[in-house]
């Protein structure tokens, strides 16, 4: 009974005031709500409502709908409602602010400032209708924050949010078109090229690029060494059956919108008609510039006619294929005639490379002018490039006077080392201005030097400058492929 003595004693003197016996009536409902809750009745206002979030501050009372998530990138609209037991709302405006990172913002939003109202079906507040779109390209699935902020007539304030969530399928941008290559029908043994192509779909920005993997889609219970498995052309050895089986391979082509499309494969292996040598290795991998690597054979199999494997000798034949960037030297295999060869890459890798070696092997002496006939295993490596060269002059610019002794030292301490150990770094010195040649001493090491050269008193400073280029190679070629260069100034007065 205190709470309502108080509420009485609040309440009767606006009804002296006002006129409208609806609208008294109206305001003793309200206060009368406030003040259950604060006694611990009105539970309902204060909890929120399942369909949505609402928000009382004792005077203004906001709501917004439940959180949403959507798949497609249809229009959608939010309706805010406020009321205020202090008077009508005066002004009302809507908030959308990103909460995954880099999102797409939301598209086509209108109303956000409330210009359009409807007053609510009971009479006691209005309502403010939100629509927007979700964004035409996702990358990911993105979360929106959505607040509805609300006014009343004396200044009173309130605000609820509820969230939208736009998962990735709605986006508008086309899945990239995937093509694979012929099926084909191999036997066991022989090497299978993988080939797959893609378009950028009908709805794609431009500039789309695409990554490709493939993987086996249906392997028939078999074992794969897929080569290349992340480019577009890949390959496999048919592993050993002995009726036909077929299997699929399915090239997956994720585009940088993060959209994905796929393609099968079709491979049909039919088992070892005649006896033959398979050959197989395990060798290939990331190596580092400079390194000796085995190439070994030794997991090659002989079978017989019926497919199942035999004692005999195998003879095998290792080549150096290719290499990418094709600019790279050849690499000499050591004993290629052997089941275990060796290899010895450059020590000068200025940019990743491929190198490719191919494994020959028979149950007959091999000719190397006839290897169609013979089955093969491709081995790649992978060579990282080395770092960058970080190239300082100790002392870039120097103020000397005639006659005085001048060094000049290149540092590369700065040089990364965390892939290993670095080759040797060598060393060039030119000089490029001046008003006469100074004559450098040790031209060919980190540090060189000269003499100051005299000149009449009273003449102002002569400058002289120097270039050093530093080079894994030698000798330097300045400027040349992972060459480097500093630069100095020598200022000599008389």
């Amino acid at each position: 009974m205190k709470s309502i003595h108080l509420f009485l004693t609040i309440v009767h003197p606006g009804a002296i005031v006002y006129s409208n016996i609806r609208f008294v009536r109206r305001a003793l409902i309200v206060s009368l709500a406030f003040v259950l809750s604060a006694c611990g009745g009105g539970g309902a206002t204060s909890g929120g409502s399942s369909s949505g979030s609402i928000t009382s501050n004792g005077v203004v009372s906001v709501s917004v709908p439940a959180p949403m998530t959507v798949s497609t990138g249809d229009p959608l609209s939010f309706v805010g409602h406020a009321s205020s037991s202090a008077g009508g709302i005066s002004n009302m405006y809507w908030q959308v602010n990103t909460l995954t990172l880099g999102a797409n913002p939301v598209t086509a939003v209108g109303n956000s400032n409330c210009a359009t109202t409807q007053a609510d079906t009971s009479g006691n507040g209005v309502n403010c209708t939100l629509t927007l779109s979700p964004p035409t390209l996702l990358t990911a699935d993105n979360t929106y924050q959505i607040t509805f902020f609300a006014t009343d007539a004396k200044g009173n304030t309130n605000s609820s949010s509820t969230t939208l969530k736009v998962l990735q399928s709605a986006s508008s941008t086309g899945n990239p078109v995937v093509t694979a290559g012929a099926n084909a029908i191999v036997t066991s043994g022989d090497t299978v090229p993988l080939t797959c192509s893609a378009v950028a779909g009908s709805t794609a920005p431009s500039g789309v690029t695409f990554a490709y993997q493939w993987v086996i889609n249906d392997g028939a219970g078999l074992t794969f060494n897929l080569i290349n498995s992340t480019t577009a052309t890949g390959s496999f050895v048919a592993p050993v059956v002995t009726q036909a089986t077929t299997v699929k391979l399915q090239c997956r082509v994720t585009d940088s919108n993060q959209k994905t499309g796929t393609a099968i494969q079709t491979v049909t292996i039919n088992p070892i008609v005649l006896p033959t040598a398979v050959p197989i290795s395990t060798s290939g991998g990331n190596v580092l510039p400079g390194a000796t690597q085995q190439l070994d054979g030794t997991a090659s199999k002989l079978y017989d006619a019926n497919g199942k494997v035999t004692t005999g000798s195998i003879y095998y034949l290792w080549k150096y294929t290719s290499a990418n960037p094709t600019t790279s030297s050849p690499i000499t295999v050591i004993n290629p005639n052997n089941a275990v060869a060796s290899i010895v890459f450059p020590t000068v890798v200025t940019t990743p490379t491929t190198y490719t070696f191919t494994l020959y092997a028979s149950s007959s002496a091999i000719d190397p002018t006839n290897l169609s006939a013979l089955k093969q295993y491709p081995v790649v490596f992978y060579v990282s490039a080395l770092p960058p060269i970080v190239l300082t002059i100790t002392n870039p610019i120097q103020q000397v006077n005639s006659g005085s002794i001048v060094t000049l030292a290149a540092n590369t301490s700065g040089t990364s080392t965390s892939g290993g150990t670095l080759p040797p770094i060598y060393y060039s010195w030119i000089q490029i201005g001046g008003p006469s040649n100074v004559g450098l001493i040790n031209l060919s090491s980190a540090s060189t030097g000269f003499i100051a050269p005299s000149f009449p008193s009273g003449t102002i400073p002569q400058n002289f400058t120097f270039t050093v280029c530093a080079s894994y190679q030698t000798p330097v070629v300045c400027p040349g492929p992972g060459s480097y260069t500093s630069n100095a100034l020598v200022s000599v007065s008389p």
